[in-house]
């Protein structure tokens, strides 16, 4: 049982995460774009945005499926401090996606008038564009970065 949860665990980190990195990756520069003018770079944008923002808080399967696969087989995983790390690592990749990233590329897109009117709020708005543009794309980097860290770190083998 436990390689079936390894399996969906491993399945939802590829199809979850992966757009995330992309997509947080890819905003700052099109919005850049969309705030110079160009209308097909604001429909990007926007689209980037709402895969940030949807698979984000869908992504957050991954580590539950990860504590499936702990609990189910705990002998073998209590004392592999690489897992351990891995989830301290994992929850400060999600506090910067929910309180950096994904609010700089709200007020980002507010401040190009591309939120919903139904969903705008009138403080979803920059006054400096440009900070706003370097936070998101150096929360996004950091991101990618602590993923990258977790996916090697999964792979280590566990402490003798």
């Amino acid at each position: 049982m436990t390689t079936v949860f390894i399996f969906i665990h491993v399945a939802a980190a590829i199809m979850l995460l992966g757009p995330v990195m992309v997509a947080t990756s890819m905003f700052p520069g099109e919005a850049a774009k969309a705030r110079a003018g160009g209308e097909e770079s604001t429909g990007r944008a926007s689209v980037l945005h709402r895969i940030t923002t949807t698979y984000g808080m869908l992504s957050l399967l991954v580590p539950l499926l990860g504590g499936v696969v702990l609990a189910f087989d705990w002998d073998t995983y209590k004392t592999n401090f690489f897992l351990h790390t891995s989830i301290v690592l994992a929850v400060i990749a999600w506090g910067l996606l929910y309180g950096l990233v994904i609010p700089k590329q709200r007020k980002m897109m507010g401040s190009l008038g591309a939120l919903n009117p139904a969903d705008a709020d009138p403080s979803d708005v920059t006054s400096n564009f440009e900070k706003a543009k370097g936070g998101a794309a150096a929360g996004a980097g950091i991101f990618n970065l602590l993923w990258f860290i977790i996916l090697i770190l999964m792979f280590l083998p566990a402490p003798a």
